[in-house]
């Protein structure tokens, strides 16, 4: 599996939370947990970000049980990003007291930074981050956790320090260091640009060109041949995976740009999401609309969230049989990182 780098959380533009709550009963919206489709061979539990009556929270999915259920939550803190690492066999996740948008700044406050113990059930807290305007999450090489979170210099106006945190996957600090920047000469700090270039461990790439507005995307098997264009689309390569037998590419286009002419629309088109079969040479399943489409792959299945807001959902979905298997909802909206919302750039 193969992802594209840092994951921003506050940056403009930004994709906001929704994180209204709800007057329900604390058990309302586990009720709202819903299926459709076959219960065999559903995959294996896993954790995502959905609404409680306490605002956002942490849900765990059990496969044995077919059910949703909440696994944490707190009054005074709403989940802005869950982070599993590239092996899923360690998570962690980021909390804040409040978070919006002032004139032309983002800002963010009170970050606290929580591990999910995968093999005891549990979250446990691991470090307060303070107070800023933007915070970006990554997972290295090494399964190291790395927490980046930039914020306005208390004596310099100008100044912004960016403070650099890498934890290791248990949750122990390995590295805590701030640099400052002058904006007025350097410029507004940036995260790092991502080198992915979506390459399977055989040697086959996904490739994205863009053709005046469209960008043509393309597979390559190997050095030397011709590629073969696999779609069209408006959107740019956001995210690719290739399933562990190297038999189907998966991969998800995205647009949240300010050009979107549909974003504010009744029917958004922000993303979509393929499923291309090497085998049969052709892509056999495509979503398209609302959303980020954020994904993961686990045995035959493809678990992925869809739609913004209060409509968002996950869908498990077998990419063999070409059946959903299961379809998550909850009461307010939820998703594997967070919950979506449409971008608001303000003025």
């Amino acid at each position: 599996m193969f992802r594209t780098g840092l994951k921003i959380l506050f940056l403009t533009p930004l994709l906001f939370l929704s994180l209204g709550c709800s007057s329900k009963k604390s058990n309302e919206a586990e009720k709202r947990a819903s299926s459709s489709g076959s219960f065999r061979n559903v995959p294996g539990d896993f954790y995502f970000v959905g609404m409680t009556d306490n605002g956002a929270g942490i849900y765990k999915f059990q496969s044995k049980d077919k059910r949703a259920s909440r696994f944490w939550s707190t009054k005074n803190e709403q989940v802005i990003e869950l982070s599993n690492s590239p092996d899923r066999k360690h998570a962690f996740f980021l909390t804040a007291a409040g978070f919006g948008k002032q004139g032309v700044f983002t800002f963010v406050n009170d970050v606290k930074l929580y591990k999910i113990n995968i093999n005891s059930s549990k979250a446990i807290f691991v470090q307060k981050i303070g107070n800023g305007i933007q915070v970006f999450t990554a997972w290295d090489t090494g399964n190291t956790f790395k927490v980046i979170f930039n914020s306005f210099d208390k004596t310099v106006a100008t100044f912004n320090n960016q403070e650099t945190l890498i934890f290791s996957e248990f949750g122990r600090k390995l590295v805590d260091n701030t640099k400052t920047y002058d904006i007025t000469k350097e410029g507004y700090p940036k995260p790092p640009i991502s080198t992915n270039q979506f390459t399977s461990l055989k040697g086959k790439r996904l490739l994205a060109i863009k053709d005046s507005s469209k960008y043509l995307i393309y597979l390559s098997k190997s050095a030397g041949l011709l590629p073969k264009l696999i779609t069209k689309t408006d959107q740019n390569l956001n995210y690719a995976a290739w399933t562990h037998d190297g038999k189907y590419l998966i991969f998800s286009t995205l647009d949240i740009s300010q050009e979107n002419q549909s974003l504010h629309s009744a029917n958004p088109s922000t993303s979509k999401l393929y499923v291309y079969s090497l085998f049969e040479k052709r892509i056999t399943k495509a979503w398209n609309g609302a959303g980020v489409k954020n994904f993961f792959i686990k045995g035959s299945f493809l678990i992925f969230d869809d739609g913004f807001d209060g409509s968002s959902a996950i869908h498990i979905f077998n990419y063999r049989t070409g059946k959903t298997a299961y379809i998550i909802r909850v009461k307010g909206g939820c998703g594997l990182r967070n919950i979506p919302s449409v971008p608001n750039y303000g003025s």
